[in-house]
Order: C-alpha cells, then structure tokens, then sequence
C-alpha cells in the first residue's frame, strides 16, 4: 500500500476508508477520532469533516446511497457494487478534516482506502424567462429629474412682474385709462 499525498490546495474530495474491526472498536470506545488519525499518520484537526459509518446501520440505503445524498456523490456503476459490498465499518473523509494543510496519508491494515469521489456541485439555477407583455422590449434609461431654478432666477422674474406693475401704475397716475 503506498501513501496518500493531499495537496494544501485541495477541496471537494471525499475519501472511503475501511476500517479494520479493532479500530472501529477503539472509535467507538473513546468517542474521538484519534485512534483514526494515527492509523492514518495525521492528525485530524476538523472532526466535523469525518463521518464514522458502522456497516450495519445503513440498511436498504447503503452506503453507495449515503454518498449519493448526503454528499452529492453520484458513484459509478462498480464503485456503488464495491461500496454496498463492503461488511467493515467506513469513514467518510473530507479533504477539509486535515486543516487546509498539505498532509500524507499513510495507508494502513486498519484503515485502507477503498474509493476518492469529488464532492457534486449544485447546479446553477434555472431562470424561467418573463412571459408578461410588461416584460417585453428593451428599458430606456429614465429621464433626468427636472432641474430646479436658482434664486437667481426667481429674484429676475419677480423684479420683471414688478416693473411691469410700477409700469402699469405710473401710467395709469399719469396717463389714466379714460377714454376721454
């Protein structure tokens, strides 16, 4: 068996390892994953990224259907057969349990490495076009908001209706609006 070399880079892989029956006993007697980073000569800094599965708890789904739905994993043909037909305890390693350092493997009689998967990406999302006449055509750009006008320009105005007034007054003082 020849070691395993994780890159510091790599994410999204998911490793199935089979354990022997005495490590499974020793995970399921201290409750931690120590005993599963020393059969694999690292230490495994995030326990959330490992999943130990016992092999008689999986059922009608087996474990080719556990990496299917819980991973989005869709194994081949003869990597399920291989997955369903294993009678150990397996576990489930992301390649984030290791810290994002790089790190080697080593493969071992209690912990062997059955199958490597890439972890499934979600598709994109499916737009469904707009059918409404409302949607149709291509949006101008809206026109600029109506400029306001400066006090300047107020003060002007009111002083022109104001001489015509003075205008209209004078005359009338002077001039009068009479017809005779």
């Amino acid at each position: 068996m020849s070691d395993l070399s994780i890159s510091a880079t790599e994410h999204g892989k998911l490793r199935v390892f089979s354990l022997s029956p005495d490590l499974s006993a020793t995970l399921d007697h201290t409750g931690t994953l120590d005993a599963l980073g020393v059969a694999l000569g690292v230490e495994i800094t995030s326990p959330d990224d490992v999943q130990i599965v016992p092999a008689n708890t999986l059922g009608d789904l087996g474990l080719s259907g556990l990496v299917r739905e819980g991973y989005d994993i869709t194994p081949s043909f003869d990597d399920a057969a291989r997955l369903d037909g294993l009678e150990t305890d397996v576990a489930l390693v992301r390649s984030a349990a290791f810290g994002g350092g790089a790190v080697t493997l080593m493969q071992s009689a209690k912990a062997t490495l059955v199958a490597t998967f890439t972890e499934g990406k979600a598709p994109a999302p499916q737009f469904t076009p707009l059918e409404s006449d409302a949607a149709q055509g291509v949006l101008t750009p809206a026109a600029p908001p109506p400029t306001e006008r400066s006090l300047g320009a107020r003060l002007a105005l009111m002083a022109v209706v104001a001489m015509f007034i003075a205008a209209a007054v004078i005359y009338a003082y002077y001039i009068g609006f009479s017809d005779g």
